[in-house]
C-alpha cells in the first residue's frame, strides 16, 4: 500500500482529522450529528444553570426576605424547563441515538466495504495493507460516534468553561488557580496514557491478528478434519498461547509507566481540585471571613460543576488526540488510491472478442523476482488454447493479468487490437466467464451461486443444462430444494455441504452459465476422478465449439464459433491435445506453443511430459488391474 505523506504539527493533524471524520459523519445522517449539538448544548447548560444560577437565586431570595411564593414560582419555572429538557434527552438517547447509530454504522461499512472491493487485489496480499485495513475497520462505528460526542463537547465545553471562569472570577478570581490541577491531570498525564495505549494497541495488532486466525481456523469447518486427524490443534493452540503472551507481554513493557500516570492523572485530576477548593473557600469563610457563606456554597456547588464541565472538556480533547490516530488510519485506507480501481471508466468494448494478445508482457508481485518474462502470443476468434506447464511456471498468473486483476509490470495486453487498460473494466471483465481453480461456494442458494448476480441471467432451463455439462445436476436435484438449495450451514442447519471435487463442478458450471464470449478454466478437474475429469473436459470443449444450448439471443452451430474463445488450463496433457494451439510454460516463459503434432514432433519440453504422463496412466491401469491402452 502507497503511504500517505505525512503533514507536520499534531495539533493541526488532530483538527483536520476530527473535521474529516465530522463531515464524513454529517453526510451519512446529518440529524445525529445536529441533535448530538442541542444535547451536548443542554447538558452543560444544566451544570451552569443550577450550580452557578439557580443555587444562587434562591440564596438570594432567602437571605433578602423575599416570599415563599417567589421561591417556588422560581423553583416551579425551574422544574418545568428541567422537564422539558429530560423528555429531549430521553428523545435523543432513547429514540433518535439508537436509530441514528445504525445508519451511521451501515454508512461506515458500506463505504468500507465498497473501498475494500475497490482496491488492487495485490493490497490483501501486502500484510502492511492489511494491518491498515484492520486498524481502519477496528471498532470504526464506535470510533465515528464518539468523535461526534468528543467534537460538540469541545466547542460547548469551550463556551460552558468561559463562562463559568466569568463565574467564579465574580465569587473569588484565586479560586481559578485550582482549575490548574485538571488542566495539568488531562493535558499532560491524559494526554501521555492515550499515547501510551495507542502504542500498546498497535504493538501488539500483530499478536492479535495471530490470535484472531487462530480463532477462526479452530471454528471453520474447512479445517475441521485437519484438525481431528492430526496434531495442528496443539500447534495453533500453542500460537494462540504465544500470541496471548505477545499482548500480555506488550502490557507489562508499559505497565510501570502506565501506573505512574494513572497516578499523576487522578491526583491532579480530582484531588486538587475537590479537596483544594473545599479547603480554600472553608479558609476564607471561616478564617478570614472574606467570604459570606452564600458564597462558599454556591462556590462549592459552582466547582464541583465547573471541575465535572473541565474535566469532561479536556478528556473531550484528548480523546479527540487519541481517536485522531485511528481516523488516520481510517482517512489513509480511504484515500488509497487503486492501480485498478473497480470503476475504472473507459471505452465500451465490442460484445464479440476476436483478438487477445500478449505483447512481451512481464510480470512481478515482487520488484526483484519476475514472475512471468517476455510473454507473447496471439488467440484469435474461435480459438481453443490450453496452457500447460508445471506448477509454479505462472499459468494463473496469466490469467489474472488477462482478467485486469493485476497490470503488466511491462508490456501490454490487447483485445480487439486495443491495450486492454482503455477499457472500462466492468464492461472488460464482463466479456469473460471464469472457473477459478480456487473458486469458492457462497452461504447462499445453488441459483445465486451460478448467476453470481447476473444482471440478465439465464433461464431455469439453462442453468440446469450448466449444472449437467459441470456433472453436478444429479446432487442439486437429489437435494430438499433443487435449485433454491441453500449450500453451507453457515446459516442453515439444513444447507448442503458439497466435497471438494462437487465444489469444483460448480464452480465449472458459474463459467458455462455465462454467455460470454471469452471461457477461461483454470484447473477445473484437478480435484476430479479419472472418468469425470474427462466428461467435464469433453463438455468444455463441446460447449466452446457449440453453445446453442445455453446461449438465448443467438445459436451457433460447430462451423459458427466467431468471437468464442476458449483458455483452459490443465495439468492432464491428454484432455488438451485436440487443442488448437498448446502454449507451454515453464519459469515464467513461453517455451514452446502449436499444437500437439507439431510439440510432439519437436521432441522438447511438451512431448517428454506428455510421455511420462501417458506411461504413468499405463502403470496406474496395470495396477488396478485393467489393460493399458
Amino acid at each position: 500500500m502507497k503511504k500517505i505523506p505525512k503533514k507536520s504539527g499534531a495539533a493541526g493533524r488532530t483538527i483536520r482529522n476530527n473535521l474529516y471524520i465530522m463531515g464524513f459523519a454529517w453526510r451519512i445522517c446529518p440529524e445525529r450529528v445536529l441533535c448530538c449539538g442541542v444535547y451536548f448544548g443542554l447538558d452543560h447548560f444544566e451544570y451552569l444553570f443550577f450550580s452557578g444560577f439557580f443555587m444562587k437565586k434562591v440564596l438570594s431570595l432567602i437571605e433578602t426576605g423575599g416570599s415563599l411564593k417567589e421561591i417556588f414560582t422560581f423553583i416551579g419555572l425551574t422544574a418545568a424547563l428541567f422537564l422539558l429538557i429530560f423528555l429531549f434527552n430521553g428523545w435523543y438517547q432513547n429514540l433518535l441515538v439508537p436509530v441514528t447509530d445504525v445508519k451511521v454504522y451501515q454508512g461506515l461499512y458500506r463505504t468500507l466495504y465498497e473501498k475494500a472491493g475497490n482496491d488492487d487485489l495485490a493490497c490483501f496480499e501486502n500484510s502492511d495493507f492489511y494491518n491498515k485495513y484492520m486498524l481502519a475497520m477496528a471498532d470504526s462505528n464506535e470510533r465515528l460516534i464518539r468523535t461526534i460526542d468528543n467534537i460538540w463537547s469541545i466547542l460547548i465545553g469551550t463556551a460552558a468553561v468561559a463562562i463559568s471562569w466569568m463565574m467564579l472570577i465574580r465569587i473569588d478570581r484565586w479560586v481559578l488557580l485550582f482549575v490548574a490541577g485538571p488542566i495539568i491531570g488531562n493535558f499532560v498525564f491524559a494526554r501521555a496514557l492515550n499515547k501510551l495505549a495507542y502504542r500498546i494497541y498497535e504493538e501488539s495488532m500483530v499478536f492479535r491478528r495471530i490470535a484472531d486466525y487462530v480463532n477462526r481456523v479452530i471454528h471453520l469447518s474447512d479445517y475441521a478434519k485437519e484438525l481431528r486427524m492430526t496434531n495442528i490443534f496443539h500447534v495453533m493452540e500453542k500460537k494462540q498461547k504465544d500470541a496471548e503472551a505477545g499482548v500480555t507481554g506488550t502490557m507489562d513493557k508499559y505497565m510501570a509507566k502506565n501506573i505512574l500516570l494513572g497516578w499523576g492523572y487522578l491526583y491532579f485530576t480530582f484531588v486538587v481540585i475537590f479537596e483544594g477548593v473545599i479547603f480554600y473557600g472553608a479558609y476564607r469563610t471561616l478564617v478570614s471571613h472574606a467570604m459570606p457563606l452564600s458564597d462558599f456554597a454556591v462556590l462549592t456547588t459552582l466547582m464541583t460543576s465547573v471541575s465535572w464541565i473541565l474535566i469532561g472538556y479536556t478528556k473531550a480533547l484528548l480523546e479527540s488526540m487519541k481517536n485522531s490516530l485511528f481516523i488516520q488510519n481510517l482517512k489513509d485506507f480511504l484515500s488509497y488510491e487503486p492501480t485498478i480501481p473497480e470503476d475504472w471508466e473507459g471505452v465500451m468494448p465490442e460484445k464479440e472478442v476476436r483478438s487477445i494478445e500478449f505483447r512481451n508482457v512481464s510480470f512481478a508481485y515482487q520488484p526483484e523476482r519476475m514472475t512471468l518474462k517476455n510473454i507473447s502470443f496471439t488467440l484469435k476468434e474461435g480459438e481453443a488454447c490450453a496452457l500447460v506447464g508445471y506448477n509454479g511456471a505462472g499459468k494463473s498468473t496469466l490469467i489474472k493479468l488477462l482478467l485486469r486483476l493485476y497490470d503488466p509490470t511491462e508490456g501490454e495486453i490487447l483485445l480487439n487490437g486495443v491495450n486492454i487498460r482503455d477499457y472500462n473494466l466492468k464492461a472488460y471483465r464482463s466479456l469473460f466467464a471464469t472457473a477459478f481453480q480456487d473458486g469458492k461456494i457462497f452461504a447462499r442458494s445453488v441459483r445465486e451461486n451460478l448467476l453470481m448476480g447476473q444482471d440478465n441471467p439465464q433461464t431455469g432451463t439453462e442453468l440446469w443444462k450448466a449444472l449437467s455439462m459441470a456433472g453436478i445436476d444429479s446432487v442439486i436435484k437429489a437435494s430438499a430444494n433443487g435449485m433454491d438449495q441453500i449450500l453451507t450451514r453457515e446459516f442453515d442447519p439444513e444447507g448442503v455441504i458439497l466435497s471438494g471435487g462437487q465444489t469444483q463442478k460448480l464452480v465449472s458450471a458459474r463459467a458455462f452459465a455465462k454467455d460470454a464470449p471469452v471461457q477461461i478454466f483454470d484447473e477445473p478437474s484437478s480435484a476430479l476422478d479419472p472418468i469425470a475429469e474427462h466428461e467435464l473436459m469433453e463438455n468444455i470443449k463441446r460447449c466452446h465449439a457449440s453453445r446453442a444450448g445455453l446461449l438465448t439471443r443467438r445459436c451457433h452451430t460447430p462451423q459458427d464459433d466467431s468471437g468464442r474463445i476458449l483458455l483452459l488450463i490443465s495439468h492432464r496433457l491428454s484432455s488438451v491435445q485436440d487443442m488448437e494451439k498448446i502454449i507451454v510454460l515453464k519459469n515464467g516463459r513461453i517455451t514452446e506453443q502449436g499444437t500437439h503434432a507439431a510439440l510432439m514432433e519437436a521432441d522438447g519440453e511438451y512431448a517428454a511430459l506428455y510421455r511420462m504422463q501417458a506411461e504413468q496412466y499405463k502403470i496406474d491401469r496395470l495396477m488396478k488391474g485393467e489393460p493399458a491402452l
